[in-house]
């Protein structure tokens, strides 16, 4: 079956009929699952498309996206490095504190680290 066939298909399954929006949904699984051929009969297409859908994957770009966090982090350490205060940065606690504190004035617009 080509596309043209497959779609008119489609539109002969669905046309004429008043659905809601979940129905008109599962409608066009069941007749797409129909047209393509996929299962034997409506039944079992019905079946099919009752079942709960997996989650998507989540899309990556790969070294794109690598080389666009570490620009990004590039740029923030940019930032927050002079901003910390190493005279109060004498332990792991002052210190986290102190990267804190960096990051956030860093992150705040403009106008109001002016202040600081």
């Amino acid at each position: 079956m080509d596309k043209t066939q497959y779609n008119q298909c489609i539109a002969s399954g669905l046309k004429g009929k008043k659905f809601s929006k979940e129905q008109r949904q599962l409608e066009f699984c069941i007749v797409s699952k129909l047209c393509s051929k996929k299962v034997p009969n409506r039944t079992e297409a019905e079946r099919v498309c009752k079942l709960p859908k997996p989650p998507k994957p989540i899309k990556s770009n790969g070294a794109r996206s690598e080389k666009a966090i570490i620009k990004m982090i590039e740029t923030e350490m940019q930032c927050i490095i002079p901003k910390i205060n190493m005279s109060k940065a004498s332990n792991v606690n002052t210190l986290e504190v102190e990267l804190a504190n960096a990051m956030f004035l860093c992150r705040m617009p403009n106008d109001k680290t002016e202040d600081q």
